[in-house]
């Protein structure tokens, strides 16, 4: 007799909520989205633009900046050389040889050292204060037995100008000697400026 009870109570639950025994859950019968909903979603979708075009615009500034921050700085060795003639009239060794063939030996690795750079001190007469006039100029120099940067003990000079005068020390300072022939050595180099006449 239990049998036909519970049949009864289970078909008078369906006949009140009104579904069925195969009707959905209340979960997965949800209401579907308004339409208006979809349609802004669509357009935002497709105004919004894709990385791969975002990505030049953005790329494109430090690339900019990197060409502006390259330009080239002035070239000091491109301006004109002053008209004056340099030439060296004197290196004299202390205790050096005094024959020709020991002189040709021990100066021979200071003259090769130093006439590279005659442009450089041409350049020093464009900060003389007198540009019509020459003169000469003497400097002492210590060489290490190991050659490379020399020591300037004295600077003597007849051409004036305070610009001038660190100018030409820069320019010893700035030169590689050679390996001195026989060790340390203490030598006197002389330069002659002449203006060339216009």
């Amino acid at each position: 007799m239990r049998a036909p009870r519970l049949g009864f109570v289970v078909l008078f639950a369906v006949a009140c909520t009104g579904g069925s025994p195969s009707s959905e859950s209340p979960a997965s019968s949800s209401p579907p989205p308004p339409a208006t909903s979809v349609a802004a979603a669509t357009v935002a979708t497709t105004a919004a633009p894709a990385p791969s075009e975002a990505a030049p615009a953005a790329s494109s500034a430090p690339v900019a900046s990197a060409s502006a921050s390259a330009a080239p700085s002035a070239d000091v060795s491109s301006e004109p050389l002053p008209a004056v003639t340099v030439k060296n009239i004197g290196i004299h060794i202390g205790g050096g040889p005094t024959d020709e063939e020991g002189m040709r030996r021990t100066k021979g690795p200071i003259r090769r050292s130093v006439e590279p750079h005659f442009d450089a001190f041409k350049r020093c007469f464009a900060k003389a204060d007198d540009q019509k006039k020459g003169g000469d100029v003497s400097v002492d120099l210590k060489i290490d037995k190991a050659g490379g940067k020399a020591n300037l003990t004295k600077y003597r000079s007849a051409i004036k100008g305070e610009g001038f005068e660190a100018c030409v020390k820069a320019a010893y300072d700035a030169i590689e000697f050679e390996k001195p022939a026989d060790g340390t050595t203490m030598v006197s180099y002389s330069l002659r400026f002449t203006p060339e006449k216009k």
